[in-house]
């Protein structure tokens, strides 16, 4: 008989383990760490049943607390234990291998059984390479991106709704902070939902939780945004594309990838699920960037707009400067800080220079400036204190202090000061090295940790200069970022010499 007995056991873990007696499972004829299906009345789950003589007594399902959620059960309730089987849309999936292009019916079956919770990790692992090896078509790409958004929740609203969106890749990048306010107090609706870090020390959903709450309903932001103009939430909550948040939590992450095809579909599934009508792309490029080269960035740009185009959504993409970190702050607490800081009237000028520029392209989509006129427009609203006073609505209204102040905001009580070895100007600074000691300090899982820039490329300092400050609330994580950060050697300085030539001794 396939009925257990559900056991909700104490333990945290990332993946779906239940526990099982080893007698029961002999009885049942399931392996030790095979994938199965546990299903009650109310709820169904895969996960990897694990063998135990002592910790689960015969008859019984040990499950976290998170799975007898999932399942809508209470403990000790009956459900039904299955092995599972392998989903036929698999086999789509090994046909990439081949160079095989998917059909519009085999990829809405791929969509539908990693939703459904078919797949198993390795199983998403194997869609998701083949799309980082073997890449997607513009019209799988598009086919992906509808399936995903019609798989999970949609907001709509009743007017035009824009939006700005970075692919990311460049430490730093906190200007939507900046962007949404600015572009709410000029009365456009920007109800933007942003996500976590995936290959950078912060998300903008990281950053705005240093603030407030980033966690919202549908229904809150369909209240919410109209009467504020604009809010900073994090998708994950929402369910809007559900394939994504899969595919980022159990692929991307661990592994530090971010498929171009899944890039796209992630990007604009998104924006097809909030309604969106008018957006603009930040698409840093540079050394150290998701696109290294103007090349690269430009072919991105013409996919993302014919994307949007076969969407129906307005694309203005914006190529950016993305050779080293954005600002001098990296880090959820330590953004946080800067982007009020540029918010008051301080900060860095080339977080208020992107800022106002990405917020008066969307300022002429609305029509609101003439071309080449719209961040004139936006750094009017900055300096005046229209995007303050919106902000602190914002923050407000997103349950957080209003008032707040870059000083507020709590970050790092252990420091380390990186300094010049000599000097020097400094001619490179290393967007992946930045990253990496950043996320050794604790990024972006503990918010105060992070790194602060002292000098960036073009700034001349002499020995013993600072050039950085790491931050972390542990001192054993400090040292692992300390000590990365002198394998790395993220500052590059040179003097105003490069290189010498000689024609060697005379004769």
């Amino acid at each position: 008989m396939n009925i257990l007995k559900a056991k909700k056991i104490n333990y945290e873990i990332e993946r779906n383990i239940a526990i099982v007696n080893s007698q029961t499972l002999s009885d049942l004829k399931i392996k030790h760490s095979a994938n199965v299906k546990v299903k009650s009345d109310t709820g169904e789950i895969m996960c990897e049943v694990l063998s135990t003589d002592t910790l689960i007594e015969p008859g019984f399902i040990g499950l976290t607390e998170k799975l007898v959620d999932e399942l809508k059960i209470d403990s000790e309730q009956a459900v039904k234990v299955f092995v599972r089987r392998r989903p036929q849309s698999i086999e789509f999936v090994k046909t990439k291998r081949k160079g095989m292009v998917w059909k519009e019916g085999e990829i809405r079956s791929i969509v539908n059984d990693i939703c459904s919770g078919h797949y198993t990790d390795l199983e998403i692992s194997m869609f998701t390479l083949a799309q980082y090896y073997l890449g997607l078509t513009m019209d799988e790409i598009a086919s992906l991106t509808t399936f995903m958004a019609e798989y999970g929740t949609t907001l709509s609203f009743d007017e035009p709704v824009y939006d700005k969106h970075s692919i990311g890749g460049i430490p730093g990048n906190k200007v939507s902070l900046i962007i949404v306010p600015t572009v709410a107090a000029a009365g456009l609706l920007i109800p933007k939902t942003s996500s976590r870090a995936i290959t950078s020390p912060s998300g903008t959903a990281d950053t705005m939780e240093v603030l407030c709450d980033v966690n919202f309903t549908a229904d809150e932001i369909l209240e919410i945004a109209p009467k504020t103009r604009g809010m900073l939430v994090w998708g994950g909550t929402l369910d809007l594309s559900p394939l994504d948040e899969i595919v980022i939590h159990r692929v991307e992450q661990p592994l530090g990838i971010d498929p171009h095809s899944q890039m796209l579909a992630s990007i604009f599934s998104k924006k097809v699920s909030t309604g969106v009508d008018h957006m603009v792309l930040d698409i840093p490029t540079g050394e150290g960037t998701k696109m290294p080269t103007k090349e690269d960035a430009v072919n991105y740009a013409h996919e993302a707009t014919e994307l949007g185009r076969r969407l129906g959504i307005s694309i203005e993409a914006a190529l950016s400067y993305g050779e080293q970190p954005l600002g001098k702050a990296i880090g959820p607490a330590l953004e946080a800080r800067e982007a009020l800081n540029v918010i008051n009237g301080n900060g860095p000028t080339s977080v208020f220079e992107k800022s106002a520029e990405l917020s008066g392209i969307l300022f002429e989509m609305a029509g609101l400036a003439p071309p080449g006129q719209g961040a004139n427009l936006a750094a009017d609203y900055i300096t005046k204190g229209k995007t303050k006073a919106k902000m602190e609505e914002i923050i407000g209204v997103q349950g957080g202090n209003a008032t707040v102040q870059p000083e507020d905001i709590v970050v790092g009580e252990y420091t380390s000061t990186i300094v010049a070895p000599k000097d020097g100007y400094i001619v490179k600074l290393s967007n992946s090295a930045i990253k990496k000691i950043a996320k050794a300090a604790g990024t972006p899982r503990h918010k105060e940790a992070g790194v602060y820039l002292h000098k960036k490329i073009g700034d001349f300092c002499k020995k013993d200069d600072e050039l950085m400050t790491i931050y972390s609330n542990s001192e054993g994580r400090l040292t692992d970022a300390l000590n990365l950060s002198m394998n790395l050697t993220p500052f590059l300085l040179e003097g105003m010499i490069i290189q010498r030539i000689s024609s060697g001794p005379k004769k």
